[in-house]
């Protein structure tokens, strides 16, 4: 990279009086080392030209410094800049006065975004190809416009955290021990710090985005798709508190066998892990009174548990559910309706990766029940997959995900006339699952049996014109009900691998089986 990455670039720093001297030469000189010119911007009130004074930094400077401003607020626009930044301490206090006096509790927020400076950070950051930065208190300048902050992590001065979290901003403090001077917040194309000590930290991470722009949608965590591409791909979705390992590796080796790429998700982007009991075929299953993996399967889901064989890498840096689909406000949120906005908006861009995939399967076992079944963002992906018009494939307890994802709007189930399959009454342990909490670490508590019955769930579900099929005592039970293909448990995975496939590739395609 160049000495000089920002040569022919110019900064705007928004100051007023009591700014931080130390601060402003941090912003002059840094950026000077990088090629670009800052320029001071403030409200000169007609004037060609304001002396602001500074703050006095006991220890550091015991007196008052002047700066020099001939740059107003009317007289030059956002787009002429690189960057916009609010630079930290009083400035943004003292430029939210107005001079106004009509103010009442019905015009405030307007009176409030419409001061110069307000106005003139609200029309930068109206354009995501200037990068934005807000030091310390700066935020207040952006409060008053929660259409634009709401949903956007960020990090503040702690005395205008309430204002920021009222306004729909999502507080998003750094890492414990994180050095005082290295708390910076990016979110898109806004930088944000909590103190003026981050003042190098800022500057460095708006150069970083002004040479390499963000993304205009929140950058999707998805795999690269390669030239030569598959005849088809599917998404995996996988819980990070163990699956049961025939449950994946059955269909895994379906999807392998014709051809299919696979890409697998968890809620958070952790390595998933299979349930050491379903590794071993000398487990006999309480239930059943017999063992349920035999040693060839055992085998294959070891192998795949392993990251160190090439199955196992596959499963070593999962797509992070939590970085892709956005999280969906608490209806008592502050700022809801801007928070809800916010959320919609990133809902559709995260909605833009879905077009990659074909279908999407989510593997059973016991952890769905922890990570999976009531997680919105898994919901928000089954819904996604249903307006795409693309198959919904669910094994074992991962059903339950179908009976809990509903339109917020409609809420009836997704499955209400539907005909599905899931965990049986009569297979539900009462003893001897466990949970993956992290690699090789497993909960020190034995949780019994599961906290529902499946089969209850999905009887209430699909309602009177649907209908749950257990199978009870046959050996195996998939259904599919277009858009669905359901696998009751274990011996039914490679089966819903298979079904899933035909629903995408059969001559007809298939659209109902089992029932």
């Amino acid at each position: 990279m160049s000495s000089k990455p920002l040569a022919g670039k110019k900064i705007a720093v928004i100051v007023e009086s009591q700014y931080i001297p130390a601060e402003i030469r941090i912003y002059r000189e840094r950026f000077a080392g990088y090629g670009a010119t800052v320029e001071f911007v403030s409200r000169l009130w007609g004037q060609p030209s304001q002396r602001f004074y500074s703050t006095v930094e006991p220890g550091v400077t015991d007196e008052i410094e002047w700066l020099e401003v001939d740059k107003d607020f009317g007289s030059v626009s956002p787009d002429e800049y690189a960057a916009v930044i609010v630079s930290a301490n009083y400035t943004s206090v003292r430029l939210r006065w107005s001079e106004r006096e009509d103010v009442t509790s019905g015009n405030a927020a307007e009176v409030a975004r419409n001061v110069p400076a307000a106005h003139f950070f609200r029309r930068a950051m109206q354009n995501p190809a200037i990068i934005k930065a807000a030091a310390c208190h700066g935020l207040w300048l952006l409060t008053p416009s929660p259409d634009l902050l709401a949903g956007r992590k960020v990090i503040c001065n702690k005395v205008v955290l309430a204002d920021v979290v009222n306004a729909g901003g999502i507080y998003t403090p750094c890492a414990p021990g994180t050095p005082p001077d290295e708390q910076v917040v990016v979110d898109r194309d806004l930088v944000t710090n909590n103190s003026w000590h981050a003042t190098e930290a800022l500057v460095d991470a708006v150069k970083d985005l002004i040479v390499s722009p963000p993304a205009p949608r929140p950058a999707l965590p998805l795999p690269p798709l390669s030239e030569d591409r598959p005849k088809r791909r599917i998404l995996v979705v996988v819980s990070e508190w163990g699956y049961w390992g025939e449950e994946l590796v059955g269909p895994i080796g379906e999807f392998d066998r014709v051809g299919y790429a696979v890409d697998f998700c968890t809620p958070t982007g952790k390595r998933p892990n299979a349930i050491p009991v379903s590794m071993d075929p000398d487990f006999f299953d309480p239930p059943l009174q017999r063992p349920v993996t035999s040693p060839e399967m055992a085998a294959r889901v070891r192998e795949f548990d392993d990251p160190s064989t090439e199955n196992g890498k596959r499963l070593q840096h999962p797509i992070s559910l939590a970085d892709w689909f956005p999280d969906r406000p608490y209806f008592s949120a502050p700022s809801f309706v801007r928070g809800l906005e916010a959320y919609n908006r990133d809902l559709e861009a995260a909605r833009v990766g879905i077009e990659r995939y074909d279908a999407v399967l989510i593997v059973g076992g016991s952890g769905p029940v922890v990570d999976l079944v009531n997680n919105q963002r898994v919901h928000d992906v089954i819904l996604s997959f249903l307006a795409a018009g693309k198959p919904v494939g669910a094994e074992c307890y991962g059903v339950a995900c179908l009976a809990f994802a509903r339109d917020m709007n409609i809420r009836k189930s997704i499955i209400w006339g539907k005909h599905v399959t899931g965990h049986c009454l009569e297979y539900d342990y009462k003893d001897g699952t466990a949970f993956v909490k992290a690699r090789n670490t497993f909960l020190d508590f034995n949780m019994g049996p599961p906290p529902y019955p499946l089969e209850f769930i999905l009887r209430d579900a699909t309602g009177p014109d649907g209908g749950y099929h257990g199978n009870f005592g046959h050996p195996t039970s998939v259904l599919v009900d277009w858009p669905f293909v359901t696998g009751r448990s274990t011996p039914d995975s490679i089966l819903t691998g298979q079904k899933l496939i035909e629903m995408l590739d059969g001559d007809p395609p298939l659209r109902r089986w089992g029932w």
